[in-house]
């Protein structure tokens, strides 16, 4: 009898066979077409009180390229999160989260430089009551420059419609394969950085930084009733460890700590001119809540990985 993980491995295996092939042309030679990850606190208490609270967030993501042409595919697939967490000290446990669709290209442009272009429409609230209020619409732009063939290097942009107001966040970034493909590092600053390492086909060690500002609508969560929304800001550094349960399909399990995290609410009404990584302009929001201290995170991801043979 077929374990679980084969089940998995060859119904996604045949679907991708049927429906699509993947042509990478830069450094990076594999595409996660699949994430499941579960992610949870320990009880960290709020700022100036002795109430603590946990934040749980449960997230589904697929990425699917399909071929238009030997230089062109067509990039879709979506983003669930769904987030648990008490935002108030006197306050209940709150549930929201988002659902996000990814359309978009890859383009090689020349033999050195490719570009992926993605736009993503979401519906980001507690999902009490559906409205203009819960939509926002991001995207974002990244080039690539192919320096060989294990090296490249990424600049662009991302920006989304984010409640409190545009958000606007530059990228850079570079991928570099080592010669054994031992060694790997993938960074995009501000948001992301990863480096790892395999011990063996089977085990890869590794640490990551990842961060992330979003932003959900909240019914009635303010004191006279009337609709918020709060502002997610994630920073986390964690070391893990992976193992490759079949060639495509990985587990991996994350032990890390927040880096100045907060979950601040504020009133819908509540905006700023314009917003960058470290700096916001026109920034006079009164926060309705008190933030919840930093504190250690355990993360345990399940990931099917399409490699380019």
């Amino acid at each position: 009898m077929k374990t679980a993980a084969n089940l998995i491995h060859v119904t996604i295996h045949s679907l991708l066979n049927l429906t699509f092939c993947v042509n990478l042309a830069w450094a990076q030679e594999y595409v996660d077409v699949l994430k499941l990850n579960y992610n949870n606190t320990v009880r960290n208490t709020f700022a100036d009180s002795e109430v603590a609270s946990r934040i749980m967030e449960v997230d589904l993501e697929t990425t699917i390229p399909i071929v238009l042409n030997s230089r062109t595919n067509f990039i879709t697939g979506f983003i669930f999160e769904r987030i648990e967490t008490q935002l108030f000290e006197d306050g209940v446990t709150e549930n929201f989260g988002s659902f996000n669709l990814k359309i978009g290209i890859n383009k090689i442009h020349s033999e050195k430089w490719s570009g992926t272009y993605i736009i993503v429409p979401k519906i980001a609230s507690d999902l009490n009551q559906i409205s203009h209020k819960d939509f926002q619409l991001g995207g974002y732009a990244l080039l690539k420059y192919k320096k060989s063939s294990n090296t490249s290097y990424k600049v662009g942009v991302y920006s989304n419609s984010e409640l409190f107001g545009p958000w606007v966040v530059p990228l850079f970034g570079i991928y570099y394969l080592s010669p054994s493909k031992r060694f790997e590092a993938n960074v995009t600053v501000p948001v992301l950085a990863d480096f790892n390492y395999s011990l063996h086909p089977k085990f890869i060690v590794g640490f990551n930084y990842a961060g992330m500002v979003r932003t959900y609508h909240l019914t009635g969560i303010t004191s006279t009733g009337k609709d918020g929304y709060v502002e997610r800001a994630t920073n986390e550094v964690a070391g893990y460890l992976k193992l490759n349960l079949t060639k495509r399909l990985g587990l991996l399990s994350k032990f890390g700590h927040s880096i100045g995290r907060h979950y601040r609410v504020y009133d819908e009404d509540d905006k700023i001119t314009i917003g960058f990584p470290l700096v916001n302009v026109g920034d006079d929001r009164q926060q309705l809540n008190t933030d919840i201290r930093d504190g250690w995170v355990y993360q345990f991801v399940l990931l099917y990985r399409f490699h380019k043979e």
